[in-house]
């Protein structure tokens, strides 16, 4: 049986009809990161319209010639530690899929076309520890014509990643509140002191760091 979250996968931030809220927060998410799982089990905690915005980490990380957490083996290993930890504070349960980093794009293009699936699919992924990344795998949350229709849907991805690119978007989870980003599930409790007022961030001291000159250089190999 298919569990239909309260979050709402679309591309465009819209606002309201008359006498409604404007939607505030968009969710970035790639299913290959566990960090963005637990982002969309409790986003709706932050804001129960969400946004929820597929795209692809490894373009970002392409984008800006990077590794992935993963693929660097010290990182790769406390990385579960780290999520594993952070899951049974939220009391969530997570297990590792049977292969990491796997092919992400069939189920982001799934999710793209059928935001009511997002949330069975990461579950399938990071809950149960299931595979996710082929048509088989994903068979019993829709029918062959779905998954056909979701292998040829490209567009709407590519749309969203380089969205969030331009955006300054560099990892998931990433969230889009009243313009500023926000990066990673730790950054929740940073969210809720925006949207209260009391974010502690000087922009002139934003400012001065952005202009700093550097005074070393790492070597590249």
């Amino acid at each position: 049986m298919v569990e239909h979250p309260s979050i709402h996968s679309q591309i465009d931030l819209r606002e309201r009809t008359s006498g409604r809220k404007v939607q505030t927060l968009e969710l970035f998410i790639d299913f290959i990161s566990p960090y963005a799982y637990l982002a969309a089990e409790k986003v709706a905690e932050l804001d129960p319209d969400a946004v929820v915005t597929p795209i692809l980490l490894a373009a970002l990380l392409n984008h800006n010639q990077q590794r992935g957490p993963a693929e660097i083996p010290d990182k790769r290993r406390y990385m579960f530690k780290h999520v594993s930890r952070m899951a049974d504070e939220h009391g969530l349960r997570i297990q590792p899929p049977p292969a990491h980093p796997f092919n992400p794009l069939l189920p982001l293009r799934l999710a793209s076309l059928r935001p009511d699936l997002l949330l069975p699919i990461f579950r399938r992924c990071w809950r149960d520890g299931q595979a996710i990344d082929t048509p088989a795998s994903l068979l019993d949350l829709c029918d062959a014509a779905t998954l056909e229709e979701a292998s040829a849907a490209k567009q709407t991805l590519r749309q969203s990643t380089e969205r969030a690119l331009s955006l300054g978007i560099f990892g998931v989870p990433s969230l889009l509140v009243k313009g500023e980003i926000f990066w990673g599930f730790d950054s929740f409790a940073h969210i809720r002191r925006f949207l209260e007022g009391h974010d502690p961030v000087d922009p002139l001291l934003v400012e001065k760091w952005e202009t700093l000159p550097a005074s070393a250089h790492r070597l590249k190999t």
